[in-house]
Formats: C-alpha cells, sequence, structure tokens
C-alpha cells in the first residue's frame, strides 16, 4: 500500500469514534488520518492526537488532498455534506465509503460520478471491535481498494462482502438491528426473573452474563446454533419445557421474530428510496 494515502473520516459519532480507535490503536496501516467533527464530545477528544489533524468543518480544510473519505454522519445531511465536499475539493477524484444506514451507492453518485464507492453496514458492536461489517462497492472499486477497506473494518471486527446491494436491506435488519433483538431478550429474562421472585442484587449482571456466556459458546464452537441449542435440551428437561412454549406446533415465537425482521426490512427499504 502506498504510504502518502490520507484517509479523512467525517463524522465522528458512535461508529465513527469506534473506527478512529481501531484504526489508531494498532497503528498497523500507513495512514494519515483527519477527521471533520464539529461537535466533539469528551469520548470522542480522546481518540484526537496530535498525529491526527481534526477540522471543525468541511470548509475549513484549504488542501483537500484525501486517497479515501469515510462518510460517518447521519443520513438526513448526505446531500448537504456531498455539496460542501465538491466545493472544497475542486473535482480531485478520491475513493468514497459509506458507513450510512439506508443510504444505497446511487446516492452518492449523483454527486461523484466514476468515484470508487464502497457501502458498508457494521453494528454497534464496533465499540467492542466485535463488528460484523457487510461490504459493497461499485464498479469502479479496484482490488487495492477492496483490501484496504477489509484491513480499516478489520480494526472493528470482521467483514464480508455481498453481491447484491439490495440484500443490505436484509443486513441491516439481522445485523445493524440485531444487538437491539438480543439487548430486549436480555432485558425480558431480567424483568420476568424479577417478576418471579428472584433476589439477585444485580439482576441485569446476571442476565448479562448468561447472554455473554451463550455468545462465548457459540464463537468458540464448531457447532451449529441448532445443535448447541439441542446440547442444552435434555429429554424431559426443564429447556425442553419451555421450548414446548417458544417452539411450539405454531412455532409462534419464530414466526414473530421473523414479522418483527420483515417490518425492519420494510423500513430499511423505505428510507432507501
Amino acid at each position: 500500500m502506498n504510504d502518502s494515502q490520507k484517509l479523512l473520516i467525517i463524522g465522528l459519532g458512535k461508529m465513527g469514534a469506534s473506527l478512529l480507535k481501531g484504526l489508531i490503536s494498532e497503528k498497523s496501516l500507513n495512514l494519515g488520518i483527519s477527521v471533520v467533527e464539529p461537535n466533539a464530545n469528551n469520548i470522542n477528544t480522546d481518540f484526537i492526537s496530535n498525529n491526527i489533524d481534526h477540522y471543525l468543518s468541511i470548509d475549513e480544510i484549504n488542501n483537500f488532498d484525501f486517497d479515501i473519505v469515510i462518510f460517518a454522519i447521519k443520513p438526513q445531511i448526505v446531500k448537504e455534506v456531498c455539496e460542501e465536499i465538491l466545493s472544497v475539493s475542486k473535482n480531485k477524484t478520491f475513493s468514497l465509503i459509506s458507513i450510512l444506514a439506508g443510504t444505497k451507492i446511487k446516492t452518492f453518485e449523483r454527486f461523484f460520478n466514476n468515484y470508487p464507492i464502497i457501502r458498508t453496514m457494521p453494528n454497534l458492536a464496533a465499540s467492542e471491535g466485535s463488528s460484523i461489517t457487510a461490504l459493497y462497492g461499485n464498479s469502479f472499486v479496484n482490488n487495492n481498494l477492496k483490501i484496504l477497506t477489509e484491513e480499516i473494518f478489520s480494526k472493528i471486527g470482521d467483514h464480508f462482502w455481498i453481491k447484491n446491494e439490495n440484500d443490505m436491506d436484509i443486513i441491516t435488519a439481522i445485523s445493524g438491528s440485531g444487538p437491539a433483538y438480543f439487548f430486549y431478550l436480555t432485558e425480558c429474562l431480567s424483568t420476568i426473573a424479577i417478576e418471579m421472585g428472584l433476589n439477585v442484587k444485580d439482576i441485569d449482571k446476571f442476565t448479562k452474563m448468561v447472554a455473554k456466556g451463550s455468545s462465548d459458546l457459540m464463537l468458540s464452537s464448531d457447532k451449529s446454533v441448532s445443535e448447541l441449542r439441542e446440547n442444552v435440551t435434555s429429554k424431559a428437561g426443564t429447556t425442553e419445557a419451555a421450548f414446548d412454549v417458544l417452539d411450539d406446533s405454531e412455532k409462534t415465537f419464530y414466526n414473530l421474530l421473523r414479522s418483527a425482521i420483515k417490518n425492519a426490512i420494510k423500513r430499511s427499504k423505505e428510507l432507501s428510496d
């Protein structure tokens, strides 16, 4: 990779800050990093070192010589930010990476025609280095940019490429929203435990550790999640009694979750359009 590669991250919200933290913690990429963030809070400023140029706005950039620009802004202001970049970049071609939910590549192509553009979908676990990020690039993305993008997103977890951009709506509903489903299940376990009279000092910690232990088992095992579930479900035991309700003949729980995810997919498509 060329040592002179320069990277600009626009936006230091949760995802942008997680990316920046991952990139500067290992220092394994030869990138000159700059950031644009008008409202850097205490968390974000922890990541802004003397080696990183920090701009409060795009129009502060006098010499727009960046090779890669990562958009980590709110989707609602994408048009405004694209116009600002066009005004300062003076038609310099760069590679664009977007982590905006519900924003298709064609949205950026209206402003940056014939530019290499990669759309990504990480999730909230990026802050812990445990994200799974979907990647999709337009026809101008070459192999070198693919490799660099993989290196960047490997700093916040794992990644995979998809062949159809429309699949991002499904990925958004499964992976982007996924942590909330697991949080909700854990929340339900806490509430039910209290309702049943369990006297534990920190019930949330109790159920969080159940979730963590289950996640660790899934990641460390080469067995499928179905096999792992079956291993816990002893014949005529307590877990089987629970699944007599959860996995009944009408598959009520499964169908309810499926309906919820379909609704999330529908909303993702609405936002994309």
